[in-house]
């Protein structure tokens, strides 16, 4: 007799929690907000990517971590993971800033191509995986953009005549 009363009290249980605003859970949206130069050094370049992700839900959202890889050329420079849960409040956005170093031998081995340019093409790409009930789920992103060698060769001609 106690098995008929399972059925009903988990029914009744599963309605509640997926409709608890009467909306489905949407995935986040991610876009890549900006690939910048943040230092230049001798034999390399520090660079940040910036990710934008909005929160479509009335429902603060649990992030479990994310991966990365950042692609010049077609060659894979820098990847990573982090598992720093962070939340995003209802309706909002968060800003997320990934660190990268690419080498310049890096460069030479992802071709001629990419030095006989002033712009180099880019892929930053990655998971975002969402902490949710069921376990983690994984939202993607993808962004193509272009990094302006002529702006790196500037600068670091810039710190070279202030002496740094």
């Amino acid at each position: 007799m106690k098995h008929l009363y399972v059925i009903p009290w988990f029914s009744v249980l599963l309605a509640l929690l997926s409709c608890s605003t009467g909306n489905s859970l949407q995935d986040p949206r991610i876009e890549v907000d900006a690939v910048r130069i943040t230092k230049v050094y001798q034999d390399s370049v520090d660079l940040e990517g910036t990710l934008r992700i909005y929160n479509p839900n009335d429902l603060a959202a649990r992030v479990a971590g994310y991966r990365y890889r950042l692609e010049v050329e077609g060659r894979r420079l820098v990847g990573g993971e982090s598992e720093k849960g962070f939340s995003i409040a209802p309706l909002t956005t968060f800003r997320l800033t990934i660190p990268g170093t690419i080498f310049f031998t890096d460069l030479l081995v992802a071709g001629q191509k990419a030095l006989a340019q002033d712009e180099i093409q880019y892929v930053l790409s990655g998971t975002l995986w969402m902490d949710t009930l069921m376990g983690k789920y994984p939202v993607p992103f993808s962004q193509e953009g272009k990094l302006n060698l002529s702006e790196i060769l500037r600068e670091k001609t810039r710190q070279l005549l202030q002496g740094r």
